[in-house]
């Protein structure tokens, strides 16, 4: 039997921001490293949402990595931001999500390196 790892999809689901102009974490996790993170918006949310680091200011744009532009009510084209690291050492913690109205956010999804039992 021989071991190797593979890729396994995990997610924090939606992370709304309940404050706009006060962002959110994707997790206090310090210890967690995935390989990849992917960040879309929810299909007819109505405002933009931002990506970035600590000390993110959406006004200004200082931290910001991405915005994401509204789908609408109807639904049109969302857009996603995929940050893959091959050695799996992307922290999810250092990552904000801010939003310009109240409750909305993004899915967030990771990708982690986990061992596989191979016959």
């Amino acid at each position: 039997m021989a071991d190797s790892a593979s890729l396994q999809a995990r997610s924090f689901g939606k992370i709304a921001v309940p404050t706009p102009g006060t962002p959110v974490r994707l997790t206090s996790d310090q210890a967690l490293r995935v390989s990849r993170l992917r960040f879309a918006p929810l299909i007819g949310e109505v405002g933009r949402v931002f990506v970035g680091v600590a000390g993110m200011n959406r006004a200004n744009g200082t931290g910001v990595i991405k915005e994401f532009w509204p789908t609408g009510a109807g639904g049109g084209v969302a857009d996603e931001l995929v940050i893959d690291s091959p050695a799996g050492e992307l922290r999810p913690a250092d990552y904000y999500i801010d939003a310009n109205t109240a409750g909305e956010g993004l899915i967030v999804a990771y990708w982690i390196w986990v061992p596989s039992f191979n016959s």
